[in-house]
This record gives C-alpha cells, structure tokens and sequence, in this order.
C-alpha cells in the first residue's frame, strides 16, 4: 500500500510539471470589421470591401455587386526589373484616345471647379497595398490593381464629403482590358460608413451602370447598358461625371447626359471615391485621373 501512494503521488508529480511546459494552442488573428473605419482616409478593399458575387445579377455573370481626408501614407515600394525584357508585343489600337475625352462643364454651365485633382502628389485619396489588390499614386494618376480576379469590387475614398454636386474624373482601361473590367465613381456614401454607396461604372466593352450596395444587398438601377457615347476597347479613356442632387442622380459620359435617376437610398451629405471590378481577368490595372467637383449646381 505504502509503495502505491508513493507511485501515484510521483505520477501526479510528473503530470503537472508536463501540464506547466505545454503552451496553449494558438488562436489565429481576426481583424476587427472596424479597423478599417478608424482611419484617417477611409477605404473598402479585401475582406472588409468584398461584394459578394450574384450570378443572377447580369448574364456575363460578374455577380454580387454583379456580382477616402488626407492620411501620411507609405509609398509602394518599386519592383525590381527582369534581367531580360522581352520585346513588347502589339496591343489592339483603343477607340479614341488622341483626344482627353469631353467634359460637361459647358453644357452644365459650371465655370471653375471647387478643387481639382491631378494626382501629382499623395494625400487626397487613400492608399494601399495588400496582397491581392492595391491603390496608389504612380506617374501623376491614382491606380487600381487587382492581382486574382474573384468577381468583386473595389474602392477607395477621398476627403469630399458633399451634399448637392457635380464630380467628374477619367478611367482609362488597361491595355488588354477584356468585357467587363471596370471602373467608376462611388458616390452618397453616409458619413463614417466605408461599405456602402451608389456605384456608377463603365466597362471595357462598352457598357455602363449604376447599383446601390448597402452593406448587404445589391440594387441596380441601371443594368449594363451600351451607349456610343463609350470609348470602348483596351487602353480606351472615358471622362465619367455624376451629378447629385437631392435625391435626383445624372449620370454623364464624355460630357453627354446618359441617364437621370430618382433614388432615395443616399440623399444629404455624402462620401466620394472611385472604383474597380474585375471578374475573369487577373492582373488588371485601372487608371484614374483628372477628376474635379462642382458645389454651385444647377
């Protein structure tokens, strides 16, 4: 009896000192839904900015969708050279690009902007670099890249938070953009809220629209649409304007009125940014610049 005590007690013994050297197991990191809205510069991409594909939504079945103040940002890094550049081959001549596309500031009799951007310096939209998309400031023009193309949308918002207004910037499409790779503006944004808005959007082939995202459902107000008003094709530039007011929404392509909406969903004071979306087509990138708003409206 007296040998069993001594053996059970030094057994206990034994497991403890095991249990005091054994480390949890660990628990994987989860970023908080809302760390993204404590920034400076607010912005939706990755996790937090992905809408869910709706094959329903149109027939190419790009789904979901279809499917930002100043901030100190840290510039991309640059990517280092091949050793060996093959010869660049031809690409397919765009639409109309000897021209900067039109505005409609003559036809809304808008006179001088309230500010303009150019994109020459950092600062008036946010800026990132994660491992599948990216935003940033690059030869005088705010980019948008997406590495694997999943079926969704990205954005990124500047300081501007307007009531009534006109805002405009140009979209140039990459060089071997194909269907509906695109990109637009995101507009009517409520304050402090980075993952809704109204979305207006021209595609490669042609084609535009205009949906509401609100966090959770998809709305279109317009479906894809043709209109030759579009300069269509790879390496074509579109000038796209939205004019907000009240809850009235035009929308402009190359200075021609395309369509006039009443929606209620965004109506006051709002956040403005742009955007892009691709569905089958990885590393696309997507040009911006120009862009300029307007308060004193018709």
């Amino acid at each position: 009896m007296y040998k069993q005590k001594v053996f059970l007690v030094l057994s206990l013994l034994v497991f403890l000192t095991l249990a005091c050297n054994l480390t949890p197991e660990a628990t994987p990191a989860t970023q908080d839904p809302g760390a993204i809205d404590t920034m400076v510069a607010q912005t939706v991409a990755a996790s937090d900015g992905l809408i869910p594909t709706d094959p329903a939504d149109s027939q190419d079945g790009s789904g979901g969708e279809d499917d930002q103040q100043p901030t100190t940002e840290t510039p991309p890094t640059d990517t280092p050279q091949p050793t060996n550049t093959p010869e660049p081959t031809a690409t397919p001549e765009p639409t109309n690009t000897s021209e900067p596309p039109p505005s409609a500031i003559e036809s809304l009799n808008l006179g001088s902007p309230d500010a303009s951007y150019n994109f020459n310096n950092k600062g008036a939209f946010y800026t990132y670099d994660s491992s599948n998309d990216k935003v940033e400031i690059k030869d005088g023009t705010l980019q948008f890249t997406i590495n694997d193309a999943i079926g969704y949308t990205i954005w990124s918002f500047s300081a501007l938070e307007l009531e009534d207004y006109y805002f405009e910037i140009n979209v140039k499409m990459p060089a071997d953009c194909v269907g509906k790779d695109r990109g637009g503006i995101i507009f009517g944004t409520p304050l402090g809220e980075t993952d809704e808005g109204a979305n207006y959007q021209v595609a490669c082939d042609g084609t535009y629209r205009l949906f509401i995202y609100d966090g959770v459902n998809t709305i279109n107000l317009v479906n894809w649409t043709s209109s030759n008003e579009i300069n269509k094709g790879p390496n074509s530039v579109n000038r796209l304007g939205v004019l907000h007011k009240d809850n009235k929404i035009s929308l402009y392509m190359n200075g021609i009125k395309l369509d006039t909406i009443t929606d209620d969903t965004y109506v006051g004071e709002g956040r403005i940014g742009v955007n892009m979306g691709v569905d089958n087509h990885d590393n696309v990138t997507i040009i911006f610049d120009d862009a300029a708003y307007w308060t004193s409206i018709p």
